[in-house]
């Protein structure tokens, strides 16, 4: 006996639904609207309460210029040199200390140059404090060649005034 489902669908499994007392899309855009209707009102309370404060001296006074900061004037720029600069230079003379460092390679070789320069002093010399002063690589072969200085012998035992340890003797 075959039996007939005039209400079969195919692409329908009346198994597999969903929750129809859920958000509805109402719901969802009324929530949207009074978020983006409470965004626009915090941003004008802001704007406002800036507005206030830049204004009012009484409760925030404007701060006075630092007097350490140097007051010169910059000079009229000049024209640029070419069409594709879009700024004119910028004279770091009159710019204020503390400046960046805008030579770093070439500061760095000067720095290495005058280093080099004092471990190899092109002959040996004597300073004030009666130390001679000869390169390093003149140093290294007479240390070869004579060897490290070292201590004396240990003094004998009746004169040593410490054990084995370390620890003074009683």
């Amino acid at each position: 006996m075959a039996t007939e489902n005039s209400k079969y669908d195919p692409l329908r499994n009346p198994e597999v639904d969903y929750e129809r007392a859920d958000l509805s899309a109402r719901g969802i855009v009324l929530f949207l609207v009074g978020l983006l209707v409470a965004g626009v009102f915090i941003e004008l309370v802001l704007w406002g309460m800036f507005r206030f404060m830049a204004k009012s001296d009484v409760l925030f006074p404007q701060a006075q210029a630092n007097p350490m900061m140097s007051a010169q004037k910059l000079p009229p720029a000049p024209t640029p040199q070419s069409p594709l600069q879009n700024r004119p230079p910028v004279d770091v003379m009159i710019f204020p200390e503390p400046r960046l460092q805008t030579g770093d390679a070439a500061d760095m070789e000067k720095f290495l140059a005058s280093e080099q320069a004092a471990l190899d002093p092109p002959q040996p010399f004597m300073d004030q404090s009666g130390v001679v002063h000869i390169p390093v690589s003149q140093a290294m072969k007479l240390i070869e060649e004579r060897g490290l200085p070292v201590r004396p012998n240990a003094p004998p035992p009746e004169l040593n005034t410490q054990t084995e340890a370390g620890n003074p003797k009683k």
